[in-house]
């Protein structure tokens, strides 16, 4: 797999850096946070294989319940007027539609709002064929995963001003897998902790010192 690393000011600088040398589009890759300071951030970003099976390698199986939903949302965006094609995200775990075209933005929204509505959609249309607990992620020009990345870099903030000034901080309201990525990114941190509070779609992620334990 080709791989480059970026660095920069910002995380999103530090992609754009590999990008370049990569001559590839976010989409089309996988980020991983090297170092991050204050002052610059370090990235290794790798081109997402997509080659065809190797020779001799038996086929996946088709997923009925991944294509009733591929097949459902072009219906969708086609009523919307939005051109843009869907494919199934190979090997991905809950089924992951991934959403790819040109001027997508209106498609996101504010904070990814717009494309939370289009996800519910298609879980309450799909929903009987589905079994307990089981859902469709859907997914636009991969702004799931640069947007964890974006909230992981909040988190390692928040966290940073925790230390210095012993004081909680309460994040903005976010999405389910916004408020996961916090937690994960802070679980292993000694120093800090993270948890929910609140109701949807208000939920918050409050981040606070982590207080050491009675004797």
């Amino acid at each position: 797999m080709r791989s480059a690393e970026g660095r920069g000011r910002t995380l999103d600088e530090a992609v754009d850096a590999a990008l370049i040398e990569l001559q590839e589009s976010r989409r089309n890759v996988d980020v991983k946070i090297l170092s991050e300071t204050s002052e610059e951030t370090l990235v290794e970003v790798t081109v997402i294989d997509q080659s065809a099976p190797a020779i001799g390698a038996a086929p996946a199986a088709p997923n009925g319940k991944a294509e009733m939903a591929r097949t459902l949302v072009e219906g969708l965006l086609k009523h919307m007027g939005v051109r843009a094609q869907v494919s199934v995200r190979t090997g991905a775990d809950p089924i992951t539609l991934d959403i790819s075209g040109r001027d997508l933005g209106g498609l996101i929204g504010w904070r990814g709002e717009t494309l939370r509505a289009l996800q519910s959609v298609t879980n309450v249309m799909v929903g009987k064929h589905l079994a307990e607990g089981e859902r469709i992620i859907v997914d636009v020009e991969r702004y799931r995963q640069r947007r964890e990345h974006t909230v992981r870099e909040i988190a390692m903030r928040a966290a940073r001003q925790v230390k210095m000034t012993g004081d909680a901080i309460t994040l903005d309201a976010m999405q389910p897998f916004e408020r996961r990525a916090i937690h994960l990114a802070l679980e292993g941190d000694p120093d800090v902790t993270s948890s929910s509070i609140g109701e949807e779609p208000e939920r918050r992620v409050v981040v606070g010192p982590r207080k050491p334990p009675e004797e």
